[in-house]
């Protein structure tokens, strides 16, 4: 007794395995495009983590630096002898942050230099206040001083009119 369809089957047999490769290849492939591309994604996150990362403890190492130079400019009101050894001091401590700062590795460099330049102007006009205090006492002084001489000056005139009418009598 020989099988009648053996040729059909056979066929269908081979249909059915090449269908069923094909079919376990397509989840394979699924399988390992699904797996495969997170871990590139995965690797590009980190590397973006980290750089967040760094750029977080720079701005803190940062702030804590400017939170220094705040007390330093603070005392710059308070100290009428040493004013210039503290500004000249504050102005060192700016260069030198300044030329700290990561060019390349921080997203926002402007940010922190024009920190650094705000810094520098908030001292040079305190220095500026500074003198135009200075100034403003001494014309205080000088505005007592004319203000004597002008009396001076009356007295003087008095006596003047004075002595001209004796002279005349």
């Amino acid at each position: 007794m020989e099988i009648l369809n053996k040729k059909e089957r056979r066929n269908s047999f081979l249909l059915f395995v090449l269908i069923m490769i094909v079919t376990i290849g397509t989840l394979i492939a699924g399988l390992f495009f699904n797996n495969k591309l997170p871990w590139k994604e995965n690797a590009i996150l980190r590397k973006d983590i980290k750089q967040i990362r760094y750029e977080l403890n720079y701005q803190q190492r940062f702030l804590n630096e400017l939170k220094q130079m705040n007390i330093a400019i603070d005392s710059l009101d308070k100290s009428d002898e040493n004013y210039i050894f503290i500004e000249k001091s504050i102005n060192y401590d700016l260069v030198d942050l300044r030329k700290r700062i990561p060019k390349d590795s921080l997203k926002n460099y402007n940010l922190y230099d024009n920190m650094v330049l705000n810094y520098k102007k908030l001292i040079d006009a305190k220095s500026i206040l500074k003198k135009m205090e200075n100034s403003k006492d001494q014309i205080d002084k000088l505005n007592e001083t004319i203000q004597e001489n002008e009396k001076d000056i009356e007295e003087l005139e008095r006596a003047l009119e004075i002595s001209q009418r004796l002279n005349r009598n």
